[in-house]
């Protein structure tokens, strides 16, 4: 299917000028272009939001391009640039996932669609690329049916599957495959882009950089006071555990719980307290913290605790991230942490 622009509004054209933090990635498609050896498929792997789907369309337009420039990228004028800026361009397919069913999944049915068209040249002549993401999304048969296009891939088709890892793809579909891997964007990177793009104060650039991961994709659509107000709730309930009793915390891990982001806040932003604790007692620069707006309550509890209570903290933040990701009992798992948590002291003491 041909991805349609959300919100009727044009999606934003994507050239490799563009692109920010990957210039190995770049390099290396430049390279194979010039030498006439790209891949028939490609698997872009990283974590969400660091330019996996940007590169893939600047790749398509400059594949695409009439008029490309010298250092191989598309002009953004030539009627193919315009179309791809449209969001209309017949060539470029993003596959994603259908929301049907309780689990979002891309299926056969998809993948049977664009096997039919491969069966013909590209429409306008030039190249047809088609994104699929997530690839791991890919059920059974899906992944089974794309294995066909993939032993036996007809010209001028450039096939792009988009992951966070190929742990989760088929291993006979990454042996058909040409990888690269796509790193976090340096957090001086993401600052220096939420500032010129959504005119951030420093301080809360340096926040939401250290919460997005580096993923500028992610920074961007993250709110500072959203976050900020979010921080206070954590906050406030590690103070609660620790004035608290045992029986405390099975109410707060069953709230906690229901709410898988609240839940992925929770752990996140704990962790980068009690890093920020030991960076203060290691003597570091303020400009190193993540919650730099806090400095004076950081200071605080700096002389509340000590080293070791902090990797303590950190540990068992750690570890129940870890039994989250494998699919461990949500309410559980937080049972065990709250106990922990209390039991060794790791909680604020009263402010």
């Amino acid at each position: 299917m041909t991805e349609k622009p959300k919100n009727n509004a044009p999606p934003a054209p994507f050239f490799f000028r563009d692109i920010l933090g990957q210039e190995r990635v770049l390099g290396h498609l430049r390279a194979a272009r010039n030498a006439d050896r790209l891949a028939h498929a490609y698997i872009f792997l990283g974590p969400e939001g660091v330019g996996k789907e940007s590169v893939a369309r600047a790749l398509a337009a400059a594949l695409n391009c009439t008029q490309p420039l010298p250092e191989w990228d598309a002009c953004g004028t030539c009627p193919s640039c315009k179309r791809m800026a449209a969001g209309t361009h017949a060539d470029f397919q993003v596959l994603r996932p259908t929301s049907e069913g309780r689990q979002p999944q891309i299926k056969i049915e998809q993948i049977r669609e664009f096997r039919r068209l491969t069966a013909y040249p590209p429409m306008e002549g030039g190249w047809r690329v088609a994104l699929i993401k997530p690839a791991e999304t890919m059920n059974a048969a899906a992944a089974n049916a794309l294995l066909k296009t993939l032993e036996e891939p007809p010209a001028r088709h450039l096939l792009i599957l988009a992951a966070a890892s190929e742990t989760e793809l088929f291993p006979t579909i990454v042996s058909r495959c040409q990888k690269f891997l796509f790193a976090p964007l340096p957090a001086v990177l993401v600052i220096q882009e939420l500032q010129a793009r959504r005119g951030l104060s420093r301080e809360d650039a340096v926040f939401l950089s250290a919460l997005s991961g580096g993923s500028l994709g992610r920074a961007l659509a993250l709110n500072p006071q959203e976050m900020a107000e979010q921080r206070r709730r954590v906050l406030d309930d590690l103070e609660k555990l620790g004035q608290g009793s045992p029986a405390a915390v099975v109410p707060w891990a069953r709230g906690l719980a229901k709410n898988n982001q609240e839940l992925d806040n929770f752990i996140l932003l704990a962790q980068m307290w009690y890093r920020d604790l030991l960076l203060l007692n290691c003597g570091a620069a303020g400009r190193l913290l993540a919650h730099q707006d806090c400095l004076q309550e950081l200071e605080q509890d700096q002389k509340r605790g000590g080293p070791k209570t902090w990797f303590a903290g950190f540990a068992a933040l750690a570890a129940a991230h870890r039994q989250l990701q494998a699919n461990l009992n949500p309410e559980l798992t937080l049972d065990i942490l709250g106990f922990r948590l209390q039991r060794q002291g790791f909680v604020h003491e009263s402010r």
